[in-house]
């Protein structure tokens, strides 16, 4: 297998946020791999039907770590024993931190809710079906640099 090309890896990072947040039932707007007026690359930008807090923080805490953690599953690189090593990824750090503070006042909470998101992540993107939607997502990604809604739902089946 040759060696993955940042597009390649940034649209399977990508995929991962999309596919994770459409299976907890999000609605997929758009999924872009170009740089945003707001000088950010590659966005997901989801609407959830949730409107409490703490509800759109668990939702969104785990749509944040599926990127990080489908990159590492399908390129290698970490070992996801520790989810701080998720750290890397800062932007997607930083939303994974702010959730998990709406759920939890102190540190180890925050600790124990973040490693719990990141097992059922983690299962949810080693289930065979739900891999072969993120390569969908990912390849359509790379051919296509955006899906609107209509596009990701193809790529669905």
């Amino acid at each position: 297998m040759a060696s993955p090309d940042s597009s390649e890896i940034e649209a399977w990072h990508e995929a991962g946020h999309a596919v994770v947040a459409h299976l907890l039932g999000g609605r997929i707007v758009s999924v872009t791999l170009g740089p945003e007026e707001d000088g950010y690359g590659a966005r997901s930008a989801i609407e959830w039907g949730a409107s409490d807090e703490a509800a759109v923080a668990n939702l969104s805490g785990r749509v944040a770590l599926a990127g990080p953690i489908a990159e590492v599953e399908r390129f290698g690189g970490h070992e996801l024993d520790d989810v701080h090593v998720l750290a890397a990824w800062e932007a997607d750090w930083l939303e994974i931190e702010r959730c998990a503070a709406v759920l939890e006042r102190e540190e180890e909470g925050q600790k124990r809710v973040m490693e719990r998101w990141a097992r059922e992540v983690r299962t949810m993107l080693l289930d065979p079906g739900v891999e072969e939607l993120v390569a969908r997502v990912a390849d359509a990604l790379e051919a296509h640099g955006e899906l609107d809604e209509t596009l990701f739902e193809d790529c669905l089946g």
